[in-house]
């Protein structure tokens, strides 16, 4: 399935977008930052109504149950003060969306492709659903608080919007928590350019992007009408996929190495990160020191401890790591392990 994000503003927001694209995060906001401020209402009458219904029918002994209960309701609602909403749409060609959230066709539009944009790392929670478009905020029982495991409550608390919102086709991802969040760089598939923008960030956009096998369109106004066509635009960089697949030859002075990124996996409390690389060829320590800055700033940004090992395709001992490298409060050490035949 894919989804869109529409993005425009000034200078300084632009910039803000593109790095953040750049780096393969998305922002998941706080439901406090959203423009509607009837983001997370729900109906809790049903919920108060069968939990004093519950009360009478199984007596006085059950104030303590029905206590537990009660908490529990507490504490799932107040999952909506920490959680991050991403608000994408499934539609690039809608006329309001272009003028309300992309600066009037001065921004853009990013092409997702759903399922790599929900992967993640391992330690990563992530929910998903068509946000539903009602005249009433949705009732919660005691049976959503009892099975809130099946995410039924998070659905109600993030995923209902009023009707008058029913034109944006929203399709919205929950994170456990608002703040930045990874994603895999073959998530955005294209961009579109809106009528209106500015040919030079148009060409940044493509420079800082490189690489990835991107897709651009440029928005066209359709004759005598109201809706919008779209035509392809030459990557001026070329289409070759070389983002994060190799050690270039201008690092190496010769042909690039190319390597595969095996495992990865980030701990966020913890700032923590891991990843296991496997290289086709031996790059020297200064090599090695190159890739693990590069690593570092295009999948690890957030992380303030980071673990790299790297195996050498074909290596003879396949459990023990031919290098390591890692990063500590910003200082780097690489080690290469002489023990290791290859």
């Amino acid at each position: 399935m894919l989804v869109y994000k529409y993005r425009g503003g000034d200078k300084i927001i632009f910039e803000r977008d593109l790095t953040t694209m750049q780096r393969n995060l998305f922002y998941s906001s706080s439901c406090t930052d959203l423009n509607d401020p009837c983001e997370t209402i729900t109906d809790s009458e049903k919920f108060i109504s069968q939990a004093k219904n519950l009360s009478k029918f199984l007596g006085f002994k059950s104030k303590e149950a029905l206590k537990i209960v009660d908490e529990s309701y507490r504490n799932v609602l107040s999952f909506d003060k920490k959680m991050g909403i991403y608000s994408l749409s499934k539609t690039y060609n809608d006329e309001l969306l272009w003028a309300h959230y992309a600066n009037s066709h001065k921004g853009f539009c990013i092409e997702y492709d759903l399922d790599l944009l929900l992967t993640s790392y391992n330690s990563a929670q992530r929910f998903s659903f068509d946000v539903t478009y009602n005249k009433r905020p949705p009732k919660i029982g005691i049976y959503d608080v009892a099975t809130s495991r099946n995410k039924g409550i998070i659905r109600k608390m993030g995923g209902f919007k009023s009707i008058r919102w029913e034109h944006e086709q929203e399709y919205r991802i929950l994170t456990d928590n608002f703040g930045f969040h990874f994603y895999p760089f073959q998530a955005v598939k294209s961009i579109f350019f809106g009528l209106r923008m500015n040919n030079d960030e148009k060409k940044e956009i493509m420079d800082r992007m490189r690489g990835r096998g991107i897709k651009y369109f440029q928005m066209v106004q359709i004759p005598t009408s109201y809706k919008f066509d779209i035509s392809r635009i030459d990557d001026v960089n070329g289409n070759n996929i070389n983002y994060l697949t190799q050690i270039p030859s201008e690092v190496t002075k010769s042909l690039p190495i190319k390597f595969k990124i095996k495992e990865k996996d980030f701990w966020e409390v913890k700032k923590k990160a891991t990843i296991k690389i496997e290289l086709e060829s031996v790059p020297t320590l200064e090599q090695l020191g190159w890739l693990a800055d590069y690593i570092r700033e295009n999948i690890f940004f957030l992380a303030e401890r980071i673990y790299m090992f790297y195996y050498i395709k074909n290596q003879k001992d396949k459990n023990m790591a031919w290098a390591t490298s890692n990063y500590i409060d910003g200082a780097l050490n690489v080690c290469i392990n002489e023990y290791v035949e290859i």
